[in-house]
């Protein structure tokens, strides 16, 4: 019985040590967010829009108008932009509470695993550019590689 266990795993174990060079695995993370949400800083507004639809809920900041996008992670969760509590601006992301690779100069994220959700913030100027990005909640994104 043990050895018709063991000779499968065995076989199972140095397949895996043999193709895991070939391509690894890889997963969605908080920098993967960040990094998908820089590719829009500094450009204008309908490459956003395009891409992303129009935003949930929009915000006139003092210098900027604000495009809201909400994510959840579940159909059944309730949806923050029915909730305009949940909805603040200025967001409330803390960097110092963001993992690593999380904030880089044109995004703040901020990963909160207790969040069904991910709100996402985009600024953007009078002249249509995005300024700014804040995310915070279950955001995720596979990072991007050196490839791309």
């Amino acid at each position: 019985m043990k050895f018709s266990i063991f000779l499968p795993a065995m076989v199972l174990s140095a397949l895996c040590l043999c193709l895991g060079g070939c391509k690894t695995l890889q997963l969605p993370t908080g920098k993967g967010y960040t990094d998908l949400c820089q590719t829009y800083v500094g450009h204008g507004s309908r490459t956003l829009v395009d891409s992303w639809g129009p935003p949930g809920r929009t915000f006139d900041a003092p210098n900027d108008q604000v495009f809201v996008y909400v994510e959840t992670d579940d159909e059944y969760a309730m949806n923050p932009l029915a909730h305009s509590a949940l909805i603040e601006y200025p967001p409330n992301v803390d960097g110092r509470k963001s993992g690593p690779g999380e904030v880089t100069s044109g995004v703040v994220g901020q990963s909160v695993r207790a969040m069904d959700y991910c709100i996402t913030y985009f600024e953007v100027s009078k002249k249509e550019q995005v300024r700014k990005a804040y995310w915070k909640g279950s955001c995720k994104s596979l990072e991007k590689t050196q490839a791309e």
